[in-house]
């Protein structure tokens, strides 16, 4: 899978960019990518998966959620229903130091788009209530459209239904080489997970010592890189419980584990229980 930078332009007489999507006119299909800009996603019906980072969780009958700047992450989107629709919503920080900061009635909204720097979920409850106003999108001029859109911020703000999806920020401001090489880190974990995956030869394709490599990667995402790997495939083993009647020998071998203790071990630590139990559980 190749990670992409999505650059996102903003036309002269928008603050925001507002895209609805339906089953005919589907947002662009990329893989792993991320932004400097905040988004807001909003699907109306269907089921899917998501992965914020490292984070992997599958969702039903829909989803909205809201993402700060440069947390790398897959499309959202699904094909389920003909009726559904997509709704997402970009914005610069611009818009949010030039316009909402100058607002002191705008205290709550700022404060979600602080805690957006971590990923944020909102309930099946939440995406229900506020379905009425990502769907009207379409149909409004742009003064219309911007009301609308400072209406679910506001709502949003104050729902008490919502969830934080990493534990770290990942929000950083990436230059475009730094940006490439993280890109390159990416797309190797993807293709090759189930592979033996070192860090110093990663840093030797990217033109770094191990250590320059693996404080490159700590300053991005803010965590270790082994730690991220482990995340990372115990994430994909669980997936593979779940869609695949297989034995958790071959899970872990398909994972890119190969020590059973090992991986109970990592299982444990980043889904709560051992290898065996979720197993069972599915």
């Amino acid at each position: 899978m190749k990670v992409s930078y999505e650059q996102i332009y903003l036309t002269s007489s928008s603050s925001v960019k507002i895209e609805s999507y339906t089953h005919k006119s589907q947002c662009d299909s990329v893989s792993w990518h991320l932004h400097p800009e905040y988004e807001l996603v909003f699907i109306k019906s269907g089921k899917g998966s998501i992965q914020i980072d490292s984070h992997f969780e599958e969702y039903s009958d829909g989803l909205l959620v809201f993402l700060g700047p440069n947390i790398p992450h897959m499309p959202f989107g699904n094909k389920q229903f003909k009726s559904n629709m997509e709704v997402v919503i970009q914005f610069p920080k611009s818009f949010i130091d030039e316009k909402l900061a100058h607002f002191p009635e705008f205290d709550m909204v700022l404060k979600l788009i602080e805690k957006s720097n971590n990923g944020i979920l909102f309930s099946p409850e939440t995406h229900k209530k506020l379905s009425p106003l990502f769907l009207k999108f379409n149909k409004q001029n742009a003064t219309a459209r911007l009301l609308n859109f400072i209406t679910i911020l506001h709502l949003l703000s104050i729902s008490s239904d919502q969830r934080t999806v990493l534990k770290e920020k990942l929000s950083l401001d990436i230059n475009q080489h730094t940006f490439e090489r993280i890109s390159k880190v990416y797309q190797h974990i993807n293709d090759h997970y189930a592979d033996e995956i070192r860090s110093d030869a990663l840093a030797k394709e990217l033109g770094l010592t191990p250590n320059s490599f693996c404080r490159m990667f700590k300053t991005i995402t803010q965590r270790n890189f082994i730690d991220f790997l482990n995340e990372f495939r115990v994430k994909k083993a669980q997936e593979y419980f779940e869609h695949h009647d297989t034995s958790i020998s071959a899970v872990m071998y398909q994972c890119g584990f190969n020590d059973p203790s090992y991986f109970a071990k990592q299982f444990k630590k980043y889904s709560g229980m051992t290898p065996s139990q979720y197993y069972n559980q599915i």
